[in-house]
Parts: C-alpha cells; sequence; structure tokens
C-alpha cells in the first residue's frame, strides 16, 4: 500500500525514522543514552545493515514485483535460514534428524514456488523479486545470529541505536530518489508507512532485541511460523491478490518445515520423574 506512492529506499527510510523517534522516546524515558565507543558504533551500524536497511530495502522492492502473499511464504525460509547458521555459529543451535527434514520441507516449498511458471506471471522481474526475498531472510537470520553473540547491552539502546543509524544511511538515497514534488494525496500510503514505521519498526524491534538477548535468534525465528499464513491469506482477502494449487501447497510444505524444526522439550523418563518427586 505504502509503494503507491513512496520509493522502496525512501518507504524504509521513514520507516526507519519513525521507528527511531519511538524509540529515542523509550531511550530518554529509560534515562539511556547510545554509547559512544566506536567499537559500538561499528556494532550498531552492522545490525542495521543486516537487520534494517538491506531486508527493508529489499522485501520493498520485491513487493513491486511479487504478491505480498507469496512474499510472505518466502519469508519463512528465515527460520530455516538461522538454524543452519545457528548450527555453526551458535553452541546451542544443532541439527536433528527431524529438523533435517524441516528444513528439507521448507526448501521444497521455497523451490515449488520458485518453479511455478514465473516467465508467465512476472517475467524476469517475478523471479528477481523472490531471490531478493530470500537474500533478504538471509539477512535477517545474520542479524539475529550477530545480535546473539554481542555483549550484555539493553535493548532498548540496541534498537534505538540501529534504528538512528538506518534512518541516517539512508537520509540521502531517500531525497535522491523520491519524487517530492508530486503529490503525496494518497492517505492510505501515508497510514500505511505510520504504522510501517511505529509498530513494524519502532516497538518491534524493541521486542527483536529483547527475545534474542533473552532466548536466542532460533526461538525468534518461529514468528515466521505466523507469517507465511498471516501474509498470505490478508494478501487475497484484503488486497485481492490470487492464487493457485501452487502458492497453497507450498503454504503447507513451509509451514510442516518450519514446525518441524521448532525446538521440543525433551522427554523425560517415567522412573526419573517418580525419583524427582521422591
Amino acid at each position: 500500500m505504502a509503494l503507491e506512492v513512496f520509493h522502496p529506499v525512501a518507504l524504509v527510510w521513514g520507516r526507519l525514522t519513525l521507528g527511531a523517534i519511538i524509540m529515542a522516546g523509550v531511550l530518554i524515558y529509560k534515562r539511556l543514552s547510545l554509547p559512544k565507543d566506536p567499537v559500538w558504533l561499528l556494532r550498531l551500524l552492522i545490525l542495521s545493515v543486516t537487520g534494517n536497511v538491506l531486508p527493508f530495502v529489499l522485501v520493498a522492492w520485491a513487493e513491486q514485483h511479487v504478491a505480498s502473499g507469496e512474499v510472505g511464504l518466502l519469508m519463512a525460509l528465515m527460520p530455516i535460514t538461522t538454524l543452519v547458521m545457528g548450527h555453526y555459529f551458535l553452541t546451542h543451535e544443532r541439527f536433528t534428524q527431524q529438523r533435517m527434514m524441516g528444513v528439507f520441507l521448507g526448501l521444497a516449498g521455497v523451490a515449488l514456488l520458485l518453479g511455478d511458471d514465473w516467465w508467465v506471471y512476472g517475467g524476469e522481474l517475478r523471479l528477481t523479486g523472490q531471490l531478493v526475498t530470500l537474500f533478504a531472510t538471509f539477512c535477517y537470520a545474520a542479524n539475529g545470529i550477530y545480535a546473539k553473540r554481542l555483549p550484555p547491552i539493553d535493548p532498548v539502546v540496541l534498537a534505538a541505536g540501529s534504528l538512528a543509524v538506518g534512518s541516517i544511511l539512508l537520509l540521502g538515497p531517500a531525497l535522491w530518489f523520491q519524487d517530492w514534488s508530486q503529490s503525496l494525496e494518497i492517505p492510505s500510503a501515508w497510514l500505511a508507512l505510520f504504522v510501517l514505521g511505529t509498530m513494524a519498526t519502532g516497538v518491534a524491534t524493541w521486542v527483536y532485541f529483547i527475545v534474542v538477548g533473552e532466548v536466542g535468534p532460533g526461538f525468534l525465528s518461529t514468528i515466521n511460523y505466523l507469517i507465511p499464513g498471516v501474509a498470505f491469506l490478508v494478501g487475497i482477502t484484503v488486497l485481492g491478490e490470487t492464487a493457485g494449487w501452487p502458492q497453497y501447497t507450498a503454504l503447507l510444505l513451509v509451514l510442516s518445515g518450519v514446525w518441524l524444526i521448532q525446538p521440543r522439550p525433551p522427554k523425560v523418563h517415567a522412573a526419573t520423574i517418580a525419583a524427582v518427586k521422591g
């Protein structure tokens, strides 16, 4: 909806700026301040580029050529990517046979979407949009892994700092790409930008760093269990997007794969339970 008016880069700058304003208010309320250490400034830059600037711009560009519901389906690859990366970069994210099967199911769903007569519905740009969305999931996964490996710091500082850095980075490109002289009289686009900036960027980034710090990126990535279904259904019911059997089959495969890779509580033997109670 926002792309009816805004260039993808300008859209992302707007949502990052709104998000930064929201988090600056929280930062002041909690009497915190941004780090001045050059090392932490570099860390905030990496967090912003991998978690905000790159994936936001990539997804916004892809939305111009790929249906929003299909983008949501492709975004479900994030927990699978996180699992694979976490196996090598984190100590508590390990492969199991069940998780491996989930990875294959998820990849099968994505392959079905990429092979769905893309030349008929959107030409080469549709395939490019799909591949760009997949790269965005890699950025999100890398961001979660990197955030988990950071030294302890208040998540409000991480959220406010990363959003502010992203806003500064995109200010120049946003002024360059957006035709600000045109009439911006589409209320739905401005409303969409406001919601994206305040809720889906400001508040969501704050919550993101809280969850990553407490339970890790593997658990956080399970939100993508909901994203495909919600994006798919809302795209059809609200935006009037069409879908056929490949999309529905891909949805089933992806959701099944994500469900299989979720962490399961360890099974405790009955004798062990009895001994503990005794």
